[in-house]
């Protein structure tokens, strides 16, 4: 049994978390605004069913008791008992600065992170505060939304990119045996930055026109043209991605033809998704401009690709969030 620490209790930290708590984990949940509730009443998740995760196989709900996980209003509540052998950081990159301080506090020599944000350069950040030998990313492939009385909407897929922020096979061996003995399927990837773009590759497009036209996935991908428009953002993201994995001197590449297929079927397959982009524009937050769009645009013209498709799509969704 593993002392778990999750940080960052929306839909994905409390989704994830979930799972640790099913397999007999010691999970404490960090919370803001849901504490009293869920202190009170547990956690409830309405899964669909999927083979990415065990609990969900059979699409049913799960209702965790309070007194099957501990939440906790601060640092040192979840260090009661011991300090966590993981962290799960599943905030917003909006709020990673302030987090930060948080997670340098509840972490001791033992802690690993296994960072759960979205967008590039989030395990470089948490290395400022933490050993990088102790940084893990863990890229969600899921469709998630946290209802307005706190419990969670799992829509589809679950399975994890796992990877390492100095790419440690050994290391990273550790995080996808914790993760698949929790039921959740994943993916060892042996470049954590390729694993990054790969998730960008979905991510940038999809979140990113949601927001510029106000749609769901499956209004994006409801005309050839918007479907076009979507595998040549891809296309973009794909050359970016490997233009900046030769800078940093990585020797993996990503296929454009295969991920591009791969992603489009996951996208059919999930059905009409709001993004997360989408629905913080339309809860009145701050949208994560810089880590999901801003930061790939730069790495890509930095290494010499153009990207006009991407540069618009980026200027399109500052429109949206206000400049």
């Amino acid at each position: 049994m593993a002392r778990i620490a999750v940080i960052g209790s929306g839909a994905v930290g409390l989704f994830y978390g979930a799972q640790f708590v099913l397999a007999g984990h010691d999970v404490r949940f960090l919370l803001r605004r849901d504490f009293a509730r869920i202190a009170a009443d547990g956690i409830r998740i309405d899964t669909t069913a999927t083979t990415e995760i065990a609990s969900a196989r059979d699409g049913s709900s799960i209702v965790l008791p309070p007194t099957s996980f501990r939440a906790c209003r601060d640092v040192d509540a979840c260090a009661l008992g011991g300090r966590p052998e993981w962290i799960l950081l599943a905030v917003k990159t909006t709020a990673i600065a302030e987090v930060l301080p948080m997670v340098a506090a509840l972490a001791d020599a033992g802690t690993a992170v296994a960072v759960l944000c979205n967008g590039l350069g989030v395990e470089e950040r948490v290395a400022t505060r933490l050993p990088p030998e102790s940084v893990f990313g863990a890229l969600a492939q899921v469709c998630l939304r946290r209802r307005e009385d706190g419990t969670v909407h799992h829509q589809a897929q679950g399975k994890l990119l796992l990877g390492h922020l100095r790419d440690d096979p050994d290391r990273l061996a550790r995080l996808s045996q914790l993760v698949g003995g929790a039921g959740i399927a994943s993916e060892a990837c042996g470049c954590l930055l390729e694993a990054r773009w790969r998730k960008l590759v979905w991510n940038f497009p999809f979140n990113g026109l949601s927001v510029a036209l106000d749609a769901d996935t499956a209004t994006i991908l409801a005309t050839p043209e918007r479907c076009a428009l979507v595998a040549e953002l891809m296309a973009e993201i794909i050359a970016a991605a490997n233009a900046d994995l030769a800078a940093a001197g990585k020797t993996s590449r990503i296929d454009a033809a295969s991920w591009i297929l791969e992603m489009m079927r996951r996208t059919r397959a999930m059905g009409a998704y709001a993004t997360s982009t989408l629905l913080d524009l339309r809860a009145g937050s701050a949208l994560e401009v810089e880590a999901l769009f801003a930061e790939p645009v730069r790495r890509a013209l930095a290494a010499g690709i153009a990207a006009p498709r991407m540069t618009t799509l980026l200027e399109q969704v500052r429109e949206r969030a206000g400049g």
